[in-house]
């Protein structure tokens, strides 16, 4: 029988992501505003930027809505980035008994350490599956075949957790225990 769990968390907006909202506003107001001069000044073909300057803005801002699913089939943890509710991409597939490192973070030590050859996955939000959501941040280090050594911080609730961990290796359960 198949072992399956998925779990979906919304990205937190960063400060950067609201500058980039407040740019595209701001870009497509300052658009509409030059067009209308231009329509004045007898450009009459100036009417379409503020159209095309309203759907690209809404097409962007629907865009900054990040949302990532975690799911966990047999052993493999997949995680995909779905933009705007309508563009997904796959983040990253490894199997889980590759963890290296895995627990809550900052309780490790080794995760301290700075690295310029980890490539880090940041798949940070808050859950939309459920208001009792105890899902904290944990951490999972490996080797991944195509980017080398890799950190992923996520968002598992308990559920996601109770699924994940029975595919880690001995090593690791036994390290989970002793936190």
């Amino acid at each position: 029988m198949d072992k399956f769990a998925e779990q979906l968390v919304k990205k937190q907006d960063s400060t950067k992501d609201t500058m980039k909202r407040a740019c595209v506003i701001i870009l497509a107001v300052t658009v509409t505003v030059i067009s209308l001069v231009m329509v004045v000044m007898g450009f009459a073909l100036a009417i379409i930027l503020p159209v095309c300057a309203g759907w690209g803005a809404w097409y962007f801002l629907k865009m900054l809505n990040i949302e990532y699913e975690y799911s966990c089939t047999n052993g493999i943890l997949d995680i995909d980035k779905i933009m705007g509710q309508a563009k997904r991409k796959q983040l990253l597939s490894i199997e889980v008994k590759k963890f290296t490192a895995y627990g809550k973070a900052g309780t490790c030590p080794e995760e301290e350490q700075e690295d310029d050859s980890v490539t880090t996955f940041s798949a940070l939000g808050f859950s939309l599956m459920g208001e009792n959501d105890d899902a904290e941040e944990y951490y999972a280090e490996f080797e991944h075949p195509e980017y080398g050594k890799c950190c992923l911080y996520f968002n598992p609730n308990s559920n996601f957790r109770e699924a994940l961990e029975p595919f880690l290796s001995r090593e690791m359960k036994i390290k989970l225990n002793k936190h």
